[in-house]
Order: structure tokens, then C-alpha cells, then sequence
């Protein structure tokens, strides 16, 4: 008989899928860069890495966890357009991104670590864990999300309760609420909801075959809602920390570069022996995250790109290997290529996920309409200057 997997289980691997290198680092950074206005940043912060990958989930689920459904609702070609850049992004980005990071936070205690042999054993251990694509739900849920949860938490408790206080910066309130919600699209979180919803509802839906769960597919869609509520929960929780502690300890470790403030911070708030659990905790999470996005591309890779022509291990070790070069542009390198896609493409995929609920739920028929008219709108704004000065020019 099927062991079951329970609907805290499921919530902590819907945490630890979607907590990895951006949600590490951003937080981080946003409290460090606004200091005495961080609650006016975690409040934008929140709805752009919180609330909105919790419509993104809601809405993938409404759609049984069937991506390729739920993009084809702006068009069939423009969905399988989508589709590939969103996983280009997720698969072949955000997941050396995790390992670049993992790899920095190493550096800090071992500066001679090798960049190529570190990114060659991350690669074979992620390998390892994904060859088997049914267990990785159960393996994020039942064993890495817990003791992520339990490093993450741990630096967090030590950092918040501490007599100091955050310093003045020159951010206004609602400067710093607009950099909290434009810094939560680097998280890239809709898109993870999006697309580890198939691992999810399958998951369930092996549960409700075992007679785990019951009902319809409606009640999966719950169930998975109710489990994505406690995933989302969890990540404001370690964001609302993680944004504190580097509010109050910002000051301190002013020249530590972007990939390593929280190499820096542990030190700082830990001591610098005890400072290698939040290490092993951001490791730990980038690990879990580039398992999850590896998986979802290399099935993507496998049944839609290769048309099943090629097995989904033979997919698998192409995804790796991709992986493995890109980790190469580090970090920062790898924030830069992304930045302006997400810049761009964010605000529409909001505005899909919500037109798709409402599709859904109440046969809303302009959804197509909704998401070219923000994504028109969207590069109309990100791009003005250029607009304005080819116009002049």
C-alpha cells in the first residue's frame, strides 16, 4: 500500500520547490539596501513572491496542473512561444542560478573551491536525485524541506531577536515598497507555480487513486490550494526575516558581495564557526529548488521538445549538461540575462493567472485580450526611454 503523503508534507514541498537562490538572496538585499522602512518593502515583497504565486497556483490547478492548457488560453501558438521561454527561464537559468549561489556561499569558507569540479558534482548529485521523476515530490517534501526549514528558521530566530536596530536610509515608504514589489519578480515564483503544478496535482491525484483523497478534481484543486496556503505561508515567514535581519544587520557587512550577504550575515549574528549552518541551510535550499526545476524541464524537454524520441534520462542528461555550462556566468551574470525577460513578462503572466481563474470558475472569454493588452502596456513602460529617444533621434 502507498504510503501517504500528507497535506503538511505537500506544503513543505511546495516551499522547498519554490524557495531557492532569488528568494535567499532578494529578501537580503532589499532589507539591507531600505534599513528603518523594511516593513513598507516585505509589504511589496509579499504580494510579488507570496500572494501572486499563490494565483499562479490556484489558476494552474484550476487547469489540473496542465500547463500547455492553461497557456493556450492566450492562443496556441502563443501558448507553446510561452511555454518555452518560461521554461528556458526556470530550467536553463533559474537552476544553475541555484547552484551558482550554492557554489558563492562555498567560497566563502573554501575561496580555492574550483568553480568547474564544484558545478560537476552539483550536477551528479542533482542527477542522481531527479533519475527517478515520480519520488520528487517525496523526497522535497518529507526529507530536504524540513531540515531547510529548520536552517532557514534557525539563523532567522538568533538574527530578529537583537537589540539592534535598523539604521535611517535615504528610501522613502513608498520607494521601498516599490522596490520590495519589483524585486519580487527575481524570485521568479509564478512560474514555478505554474509549472511544478503537474508534479503536484499528479501527486495528489496518485493519493486520491490510493484512496487518499477523495472526490472530484475539484477537490484536488483544493486540496492542492490548501497545501500551496501553507507553502506560501511559510515562504512570508522566512521573507519577513530574512527582510528584518538585514535591515538591522545591513551596516555590518557592507562589503560582502550580493551572492555571500548571508554568508556574511551568519557570521555576524552566529559567529563565524556557527555561521556554517545558514550556509548549509541556502545550499540546502538551492539544491532542493534546482532538483524541482530540473525535473520540470526535463520532462518538458523529453515529451514536447523531443517529441518522446528520446527517453526522459536521455532528457535528463541534456538538461544537466546545459545546466552545468550556464552555471558558468555565476550568479550576478545570470540575474543580468534574466532581468529584463522578467521585467517584461511579469506583469502579464499576473494578469493570466488571475483572467485564468476567472475562466474557469465563471467563463471568462477575453483572456487573450488581458494578456497582450499588459504586456503591451508593459513594454510601452519599461522601454519608453528608448521609445522616446529613437523618436528624437
Amino acid at each position: 500500500m502507498q504510503k501517504k503523503l500528507s497535506i503538511w508534507t505537500l506544503g513543505l514541498a511546495i516551499f522547498t520547490m519554490l524557495f531557492g537562490a532569488g528568494n535567499v538572496v532578494f529578501p537580503l538585499l532589499i532589507g539591507k539596501a531600505v534599513g528603518n522602512k523594511v516593513l513598507f518593502a516585505i509589504a511589496g515583497f509579499i504580494i510579488t513572491a507570496v500572494i501572486v504565486p499563490l494565483l499562479g497556483l490556484i489558476s494552474a490547478m484550476l487547469f489540473e496542473g496542465n500547463y500547455k492548457k492553461y497557456l493556450a488560453t492566450t492562443g496556441i501558438l502563443t501558448g507553446a512561444l510561452i511555454t518555452l521561454v518560461c521554461m528556458v527561464l526556470i530550467g536553463l537559468f533559474a537552476a544553475p542560478r541555484c547552484i551558482a549561489l550554492s557554489y558563492e556561499i562555498v567560497t566563502w569558507y573554501f575561496p580555492k573551491c574550483s568553480k568547474i569540479i564544484y558545478s560537476l558534482i552539483a550536477s551528479i548529485l542533482i542527477l542522481t536525485l531527479t533519475i527517478r521523476q515520480s519520488k520528487v515530490v517525496t523526497i522535497l517534501g518529507r526529507y530536504l524541506g524540513p531540515l531547510k526549514l529548520t536552517l532557514l528558521f534557525s539563523i532567522i530566530i538568533l538574527g530578529i531577536f537583537s537589540p539592534i536596530k535598523p539604521q535611517a536610509t535615504s528610501f522613502t515608504s513608498w520607494e521601498s515598497f516599490l522596490k520590495g514589489f519589483l524585486d519580487g519578480y527575481f524570485t521568479m515564483d509564478i512560474l514555478g507555480t505554474i509549472f511544478f503544478c503537474g508534479l503536484i496535482y499528479s501527486t495528489i491525484k496518485t493519493q486520491k487513486s490510493a484512496g487518499q483523497v477523495e472526490g472530484s478534481s475539484v477537490n484536488i484543486a483544493l486540496y492542492g490550494l490548501k497545501a500551496g496556503i501553507i507553502g506560501g505561508t511559510l515562504l512570508g515567514i522566512v521573507y519577513i526575516g530574512f527582510c528584518l535581519v538585514a535591515a538591522m544587520y545591513g551596516p555590518y557587512v557592507t562589503g560582502a558581495s550580493e551572492p555571500q550577504l548571508l554568508s556574511a550575515l551568519a557570521s555576524t549574528i552566529l559567529g563565524p564557526n556557527a555561521g556554517i549552518l545558514a550556509n548549509l541551510s541556502v545550499i540546502v535550499a538551492c539544491f532542493a529548488t534546482a532538483l524541482a526545476l530540473t525535473a520540470v524541464f526535463a520532462d518538458y524537454l523529453h515529451k514536447e521538445i523531443l517529441r518522446e524520441k528520446l527517453n526522459y534520462t536521455h532528457a535528463l542528461l541534456i538538461t544537466i549538461i546545459t545546466e552545468f555550462s550556464i552555471t558558468n556566468l555565476g550568479f550576478m551574470g545570470i540575474i543580468k540575462v534574466t532581468a529584463p525577460i522578467l521585467n517584461l513578462c511579469y506583469p502579464a503572466l499576473i494578469a493570466l493567472a488571475i483572467s485564468n481563474i476567472a475562466t474557469a470558475i465563471y467563463g471568462f472569454r477575453h483572456t487573450k485580450i488581458v494578456f497582450f493588452t499588459t504586456l503591451f502596456i508593459t513594454a510601452i513602460v519599461q522601454y519608453s526611454d528608448y521609445i522616446v529617444a529613437l523618436l528624437k533621434g
